[in-house]
């Protein structure tokens, strides 16, 4: 199975309008490089069967956004996992969908490079840095907590839009 890690899109800043983590929306260029973005993400021949994504508002609109861009037919499954933190509940709700070629999470910093740690190296502490909309590909055939997974490609939000711009036939995308 392709694991695909995706943070979500840039979002609103803490403050007087969004006094609460779990209300803060995408902001309006989260939304549109999250747009750019997935069309970087059909480029590089990203097949999604199932998207799992934190319930908070940004992970979710994120969610929504790729839904839609990549044509996925499964409704969007919400974990409470990846809002926590809760490497285990992850894995789990992964696993239900382990004969499936494609999933995607969408969530949140520090709990995706944690993921990607463990799975990819059998501890947490790596340093990936996942910026918002920041995009990992994990192969995996059996989906565990510990090192089950080879990371296949790591893409920054940058190069996704510049895939897209490519697919496009623009001159200033980057080259697939």
């Amino acid at each position: 199975m392709n694991l695909y890690i995706l943070r979500h899109g840039k979002a609103e800043a803490f403050g007087s309008t969004y006094p609460r983590d779990a209300l803060r929306p995408l902001s309006p260029r989260g939304w549109r490089r999250t747009e750019q973005s997935t069309r970087g993400m059909a480029a590089a021949n990203v097949v999604v069967d199932t998207i799992i994504s934190s319930p908070l508002l940004r992970a979710r609109q994120t969610a929504e956004i790729v839904h839609r861009g990549l044509g996925v037919t499964a409704d969007i499954e919400y974990s409470d996992a990846l809002a926590t933190g809760d490497l285990n509940g992850i894995v789990d709700a992964v696993r239900a969908h382990e004969r499936t070629k494609g999933v995607m999470l969408v969530g949140h910093e520090p709990t995706l490079t944690e993921l990607i740690s463990v799975l990819a190296f059998g501890a947490p502490g790596g340093s990936f840095g996942l910026k918002p909309g920041g995009l990992c590909k994990l192969q995996t055939y059996a989906i565990a907590l510990g090192q089950c997974a080879a990371v296949r490609w790591f893409l920054t939000p940058r190069q996704l839009v510049g895939l897209g711009r490519g697919s496009r036939g623009d001159k200033h995308g980057a080259a697939a």
